[in-house]
């Protein structure tokens, strides 16, 4: 067993895993509901207007959960492209991922999820046709602008990088078009995409991208640094390796005979000649470069990892950097036209350029910063606290998040509250926010401590507690504002708090710890357990029954108050941070890669929920039918647009402690009164140009 002494964060898994289903063969419609995004959002603050109405946020998802944050979705856009004209284009990532827009990007449109796939590469042929391709050999197109797809003639399996289409000819319609991927995987359509054939280049490098010229000559990069040529429309190759065995990203042709590719450690290349030989371009830096556009033969640009844009007047023989205020970073490109250009990336990120890059507006909206922790106080009234200080609070369900201001940068972990007003934040560096008057202001606590806290509860008004890194617990009896060490007996990380009444409380952290009081806290003692996993989140129904969750999937049971605990079997290996109790018998626990799995029979069997995203949950909240949210990394919120699925569970009851603390009366809007705005800590919200009259 290996353990995680520093929590949830380093154990993490490295890899992701995407559980692919084989696709039909044959050509077939599939068909589903789209989402039309309209109206503008408008943030009315007490202190602060934001007048964001040009440009239409509006959420979308798929069968049972609807994206609240990002919008219009947080998946990552593996590839972006415009069709002649730069009106329609479309946007493929993650998680069957397929935007589509009509008007240069302002409005977004969505479909439910055509394949269980991660899309990524797209090409705009022209306004009603489209190719798309992914994972496992998966190949759509479509012919009446993205509202229905259509699965393509190929017997591959490999996955699929990097698609490109020549334009029309003047004795057909159709277009040739290339795909690329991995195990050397080149393949050639004449028909538009509706059907494909493999060529042999004769490598089993993994490919990673390909470029066109209307002349037919092909250019294909590689993981291992491998540029393929082919001058004569795919019949023959010769390969180089101008960046030795460092990977090619990205490549393009942006005129006869030239050709441009850049990579890892600022590797980029020109040729004059067909790729007979290259020159470097001198960079002055070594990023890794992660997309390549251009927009004639001499305007275009890369991106790279540190959020630069680089650009180039002379068809690359010389690059300028731009530095671009975004992160995450740009790992897709495509350029229209000398001045605009469209960028997409990691956590649903899409922004555009009218200036040729110099400088960038978003087209998707809302925060990005990973979501630590969520709260609800009724079905309207929630919080969501996490990365960079940002504290941000819903009136409508989670239709619309404002940004609040926290008067801090550090990373925000736990979220608790007693009554409809009073609601206290932990985060890191002991970091401890309070306010007494719904999230309008707030304050900060003296915690006398710089140990990063991961959780918080508070059992009245005036009591409450913390815990953290290095066995930390800490007890204030003056609603937050000072703070005092208790004595834990441990220096494992605690991750969570919970009590179940004003005496009884449970402690849960690393290596299986599991610590308990019996005298509101004046003193902990562990729990004799052979659990071994991290564990990282606690949650009760009432005095007796609770449920802990941790590394590797770990479940754990108890139905004597935290007395003893019983091992409960899971269908899961991923590490699960989240947990809520129903009932005795329901539960909700949630984790990496999307995974949300739920309980009616005590534990007895745990279901799969599915899910619409893969990134880290980190928190979930239930307050019975489709009242139920998740939250995690880049950002992520989504709500349950129908009741959960596997099992249906009934509504839940308050823990005893909380019982009290249940708001009387229908909650208030709170609205801050000093905001935070998005664009302090991301680009500034896309305009659409206004047309003059004629």
């Amino acid at each position: 067993m290996n353990f995680d002494l520093s929590g949830r964060y380093r154990s993490i898994a490295k890899g992701a895993f995407l559980q692919i289903f084989s696709q039909p063969r044959a050509v077939g419609w599939v068909r589903g509901q789209f989402s039309i995004l309209s109206g503008g959002r408008m943030l009315a603050l007490a202190a602060v207007t934001l007048a964001v109405c040009c440009v239409s946020f509006s959420q979308f998802g798929g069968p049972g959960w609807v994206w609240q944050n990002p919008i219009p979705q947080g998946n990552h856009i593996n590839s972006i492209s415009f069709a002649p004209g730069g009106r329609v284009g479309y946007a493929v990532g993650g998680d069957g991922t397929i935007l589509f827009t009509r008007d240069g990007g302002f409005n977004w449109q969505s479909r439910e999820p055509v394949a269980n796939t991660s899309f990524n590469s797209v090409f705009a042929i022209d306004e009603d046709s489209a190719v798309a391709v992914g994972t496992r050999g998966v190949i759509i197109f479509t012919e009446n602008g993205g509202r229905e797809w259509r699965f393509a003639e190929s017997e591959v399996r490999d996955h699929l990088s990097g698609i490109v289409f020549s334009s029309k000819s003047a004795e057909s319609r159709l277009r040739i078009g290339f795909a690329v991927g991995t195990y050397g995987t080149i393949l050639k359509s004449t028909d538009s995409g509706r059907s494909w054939t493999r060529l042999d280049a004769g490598t089993k490098e993994h490919l990673t991208a390909v470029a066109l010229s209307e002349q037919g000559e092909i250019a294909v990069t590689g993981v291992s640094g491998a540029l393929l040529v082919s001058n004569d429309v795919g019949k023959n190759w010769e390969m180089q390796h101008p960046c030795g065995s460092v990977r090619l990203s990205g490549v393009a042709i942006p005129s006869p005979a030239r050709i441009v590719a850049a990579g890892d450690s600022g590797c980029a290349v020109v040729s004059s000649d067909g790729g007979k030989t290259f020159s470097r371009p001198e960079l002055f830096a070594r990023p890794d470069i992660l997309a390549v556009s251009f927009a004639n033969a001499f305007y275009g640009a890369m991106t790279d990892t540190n959020g630069t844009v680089w650009i180039t007047g002379d068809g690359g023989r010389t690059f300028l950097p731009v530095n671009v205020r975004t992160n995450p970073k740009f790992s897709a490109l495509d350029f229209a036209d000398q001045y605009t250009a469209w960028a997409a990336g990691e956590n649903g990120l899409i922004a555009r350029t009218d200036d040729g890059g110099i400088s960038w507006q978003r087209l998707s909206g809302e925060s990005r910063e990973d979501i630590n922790d969520l709260l609800f106080l009724d079905d309207r009234i929630g919080y969501a606290v996490g990365q960079a200080g940002r504290i941000l609070i819903t009136n409508d369900a989670g239709k619309t998040w404002l940004p609040a201001y926290a008067g801090t940068d550090a990373n925000l972990n736990s979220i608790s509250y007693f009554g409809d007003s009073r609601i206290w934040i932990a985060g890191d560096g002991g970091t401890i926010l309070r306010t007494n008057n719904g999230g309008v202001s707030w304050g900060r606590g003296i915690s006398g401590t710089e140990e990063d806290l991961r959780g918080i509860f508070f059992t009245s008004q005036r009591v409450g507690f913390a815990v953290g890194s290095n066995g930390t617990i800490l007890r204030s009896d003056t609603g937050g504002a000072y703070w005092q060490p208790v004595d834990s007996g441990t220096r494992f990380w605690l991750e969570d708090i919970k009590f179940v009444s004003a005496t009884r409380g449970i402690i849960v952290g690393d290596r299986g710890t599991i610590l308990l009081t019996l005298d509101g806290g004046e003193t902990w003692s562990r729990v004799a357990t052979n659990i071994t996993e991290n564990l990282y989140a606690v949650a009760f129904s009432d005095e007796l029954h609770g449920y802990a969750v941790g590394a590797g999937g770990y479940i754990t049971r108890t139905t004597d108050g935290g007395l003893s605990w019983t091992d409960v079997e899971s269908p899961v290996t991923v590490n699960l941070f989240a947990v809520t109790a129903a009932s005795p018998d329901e539960a909700i626990a949630a984790g990496e890669l999307g995974t949300v799995i739920v309980t009616n029979d005590g534990g007895n069997t745990f279901r799969q929920q599915p899910n619409i995203t893969t990134r880290l949950i980190q928190s979930i909240v239930y307050r019975g039918g489709s009242n139920c949210w998740i939250a995690g990394r880049g950002g992520a919120i989504l709500k349950r647009s129908a009741p959960l699925s596997p099992v249906r569970l009934g509504t839940p009851m308050l823990p005893p402690i909380l019982k009290t603390a249940a708001p009387k009366e229908k909650l208030r809007p709170r609205i801050p009164a000093i905001a935070l705005p998005v664009e302090r800590t991301d680009l500034p919200v896309a305009v659409p140009q206004k047309k003059d009259n004629p």
